[in-house]
């Protein structure tokens, strides 16, 4: 017999995108996590536990074990609350926020006076990156969800917009993964029509922002990391300053921000952006990430912390796919793509991860005991995950950057300064002809970057003379390393050259 859904959580569903600040109201439900099976309680005891124990050995155990306990409970009440729907089916009222995001962005992008069609699309407390995974989102429903034909086309054809004008690579890619994926599982003529009536618009879509010369499609086919290379070698940095327990939940934001940067949130339509509470400015920073889950896991939690959630989420897909569950698979894996470049299982945040954890609740709670997704085909899937999202690794273990000829031909760097506000260097290089980045970066237990800037090498001669500046640590000692990157973000994160020296700020 089919439990009935209470009225409250499909309530919650339907405001989860627009309103997702709200969502953490979904600790109420954390009574349903008994409806899971039994052995998916020892896959969540194991995750709570890789959790907790490495935040006892941290800079601030006392913090960083407050935090992750309060992530744990997030993530179990989202579960819980995907415990209590019948099938991932019941996700249907999501829709209901997704077309008021849709309508919110396109509505409040004109009504600022900016043409969606000529910069990427925006939102009053959503990233563009946030909208193309609403997209995905309501694509997924569409195709998988069930019901009527007379709001799944709407909200598809509104999403697959959304999708484009964000500009966002990764949620196309999670678009496209999930789609594949779910249809892999459920090949029936509606959803096989369906899919290939949105890949029509989207390539419509796509060639008709080629001739147009549209920024937010152009930026579709380009194939750069968007400065992530960078943000991976910081991240790396971190690791190694605390290889067995991390430096906390929430905690990575601290290490990554530059010196003397304020705590921000979210960029407006047109360019503001706002400023953090007090409480939030507190924590350091949570809202800046690695961009990659493996890298992000690590740095706050260690092996043992990294361990735990590719277990949870191995159980998770295998489940999900012995049940055949197109649209719990569509989500899951479309979502797993995301977070490759960027986290989308972080909770609270923009509805996104809520959406993953609920999901993967939902999956664990139609688990017959004995699953092979507790043993061999959930081990199976933990490894495989953990090596396809470990890339920044791997690339950088498995393919060094290569050797180029380079050279300082003139660098100016105070050693000695009374202030380490505004602090500013001169360097000429000479490298190989083509586009770089040079970065400045400072480093204590671990390192975040100062200022990028970009440089062309002439056929013959050093770079012009770059002029770097920007605030560092206000401390007594710091190095302060330049790094030399391809014009173009890779999957590399190690630079191709670099060079450092040490900063000490003397007494005024």
């Amino acid at each position: 017999m089919q439990r009935r859904t209470g009225g409250w959580i499909r309530v919650w569903l339907a405001l989860l995108a627009p309103l997702y600040f709200f969502a953490p109201v979904a600790v109420l439900a954390l009574p349903a996590l008994r409806r899971l099976p039994r052995a998916a309680w020892w896959v969540l005891g194991f995750y709570a536990l890789s959790q907790q124990l490495p935040a006892l050995l941290t800079p601030e155990p006392l913090l960083s074990s407050g935090l992750a306990l309060g992530r744990t409970l997030l993530v179990f009440g989202f579960m819980a609350l995907g415990a209590s729907l019948n099938s991932t089916r019941q996700l249907a009222p999501l829709g209901v926020g997704l077309a008021l995001v849709y309508v919110t962005a396109l509505g409040l992008t004109v009504g600022d006076g900016l043409n969606p069609l000529s910069q990427r699309l925006g939102h009053p407390y959503m990233t563009p990156i946030t909208l193309g995974l609403a997209g995905a989102a309501g694509i997924w429903l569409a195709l998988f969800a069930g019901g009527r034909l007379w709001w799944r086309v709407p909200l598809g054809t509104l999403a697959l917009g959304i999708l484009l004008l964000s500009g966002s690579r990764g949620p196309l890619a999670a678009a496209l993964a999930g789609a594949a994926l779910g249809f892999a599982v459920r090949q029936n003529r509606r959803v096989a029509l369906g899919i290939l009536a949105g890949a029509a618009l989207l390539a419509g879509g796509f060639y008709l922002g080629q001739r147009l010369d549209l920024p937010a499609v152009s930026r579709l086919s380009k194939a750069d990391t968007s400065g992530r290379d960078l943000v991976w070698n910081n991240a790396l940095s971190v690791i190694r300053s605390e290889p067995v327990s991390g430096v906390g939940t929430y905690r990575l934001g601290t290490r990554l921000s530059p010196p003397g940067e304020g705590c921000t949130l979210w960029p407006a339509p047109d360019g503001r952006v706002t400023p953090c509470p007090t409480w939030i400015e507190r924590l350091g920073q949570p809202w800046l990430i690695a961009h990659n889950v493996t890298l992000q896991q690590l740095a706050e939690t260690g092996p043992l912390g990294l361990l735990g959630l590719f277990v949870l989420l191995g159980v998770v897909v295998a489940a999900a796919w012995r049940q055949r569950d197109p649209l719990g698979l569509a989500i899951l894996s479309g979502l797993l793509v995301a977070t490759a470049n960027d986290n989308t299982l972080i909770v609270p945040g923009a509805f996104v991860g809520e959406l993953f954890w609920v999901t993967a609740g939902s999956v664990l709670a139609r688990m017959p005991q004995g699953s092979p997704a507790v043993g061999w085909a959930g081990g199976a899937a933990a490894a495989g995950l953990m090596a396809a999202l470990s890339f920044p690794l791997l690339v950088g273990a498995l393919r060094p950057a290569p050797d180029i000829k380079a050279s300082l031909d003139a660098l100016i760097a105070p050693r000695d300064v009374q202030d380490t506000q505004n602090y500013q260097a001169f360097v000429r290089l000479n490298l190989p002809p083509g586009p770089y980045r040079v970065s400045l970066r400072a480093c204590q237990r671990s390192c975040s970057t100062v200022i990028t800037l970009p440089v062309t090498a002439p056929a013959s001669g050093p770079t012009p003379l770059l002029k770097l500046g920007g605030h560092l640590y206000d401390a007594a000692q710091q190095r302060v390393e330049l790094l030399v990157y391809p014009g173009q973000g890779s999957v590399r994160p190690q630079p191709l050259a670099q060079t450092s020296w040490v900063v000490k700020r003397t007494p005024k």
